[in-house]
């Protein structure tokens, strides 16, 4: 989602598409083969995506929704994320231990290596830097966001999705082999374990609030972290299997999209409590929200249904697309 706009950008990998949702309204683009992962940098309001099967990534200009570059990036680019302090875009390709840098200015592109199975990136745009985790090896690289110089952190193996929380410098990792979330301190580098559900897959941060949210993905679970010394304030049960999470931060609203149970979850997080339980498509996989109108999209991988649901009542509705 581009905060700026209020659009929200979902892949259609079977068809090769991307759907540009704004408000209630869609439109189709044509991508390349197999997009996934996107990324929004919301200064220049260009959108990047990742196309795994043709080895590029399209650049999509957000005024115009047109495609003005394919860049060639290598086999199989699978995340993709924007820096808007540099105006880089990164794309790790997960089997090839590489990581392809493009000049949002220019379309140029340049390598830098990058771990093993590298599937998660985090940006902060606060600091410049840009944090991509390996999934074998748990170790993250960090990369100065002007010179692109990596370091490495030490972290525990199979770790698994990443979030990042601009206004304490603080980096939060799930492992999919514990019920620990690892926490990396920006500043320092220093990498220690704080408590979460089983299987912390996914985080979401309200800044203005200064909490974190962490998706439990086999606990069913939601655990709410202060965000200044990361204790654990409240666990709130959601449906099975919540894999994708986002937060409004006009209403402090939670989304948590549970693929097992098909539903999205809704948590007040002025007191942690459930406002509400909304029933999407089969297997919610991704959801993003768009503040400006209090509305999350819910992406469901079964039937390729997008779903949008009204932050004020909760009702939800398909968005049709053409």
């Amino acid at each position: 989602m581009n905060p700026r706009t209020g659009k929200v950008y979902a892949a259609n990998t079977a068809r090769g598409t991307v759907t540009v949702i704004d408000g209630l309204s869609a439109v189709t683009v044509k991508a390349g083969a197999e997009p996934g992962a996107i990324a929004v940098n919301p200064q220049t309001n260009r959108i990047y995506v990742a196309n795994n099967g043709s080895g590029t990534v399209s650049v999509i200009d957000g005024s115009t929704n047109q495609v003005t570059a394919t860049v060639k990036v290598g086999a199989l680019p699978y995340v993709v994320a924007a820096n808007p302090a540099s105006d880089k875009v990164y794309v790790s390709r997960t089997f090839s231990n590489t990581m392809t840098v493009i000049d949002g200015a220019t379309n140029a592109t340049s390598h830098l290596p990058a771990g093993i199975q590298a599937d998660a990136i985090a940006v902060n745009p606060g600091t410049n830097k840009l944090y991509l985790v390996s999934y074998e090896s748990g170790d993250v690289t960090v990369l100065d966001g002007v010179t692109d110089q990596p370091t490495r952190i030490a972290a525990r193996p199979h770790s698994w999705g990443i979030g990042a929380n601009p206004a304490t410098n603080r980096i939060y990792l799930g492992n999919t082999g514990s019920s620990d979330a690892t926490v990396i301190d920006g500043n320092s580098g220093r990498a220690t374990a704080v408590p979460a559900g089983e299987i912390p897959c996914a985080f979401a941060v309200d800044p203005a609030a200064n909490r974190v949210y962490v998706a439990n993905y086999a606990g069913g679970s939601v655990t709410v972290l202060d965000g200044t010394n990361d204790a654990v304030m409240a666990t709130v049960r959601v449906g099975g299997h919540p894999q994708a999470i986002a937060v409004d931060p006009g209403t402090h609203h939670i989304y948590v999209a549970s693929a097992r149970g098909n539903t999205v979850t809704v948590i007040n997080g002025a007191d942690n409590t459930v406002l509400a339980t909304v029933e999407v498509g089969d297997w919610p996989y991704a959801i993003a929200v768009n503040p400006a109108t209090q509305r999350a999209i819910v992406s469901s991988l079964a039937g390729g249904r997008l779903t949008t649901i009204d932050g004020k009542t909760f009702a939800a509705a398909p968005v049709v697309a053409p």
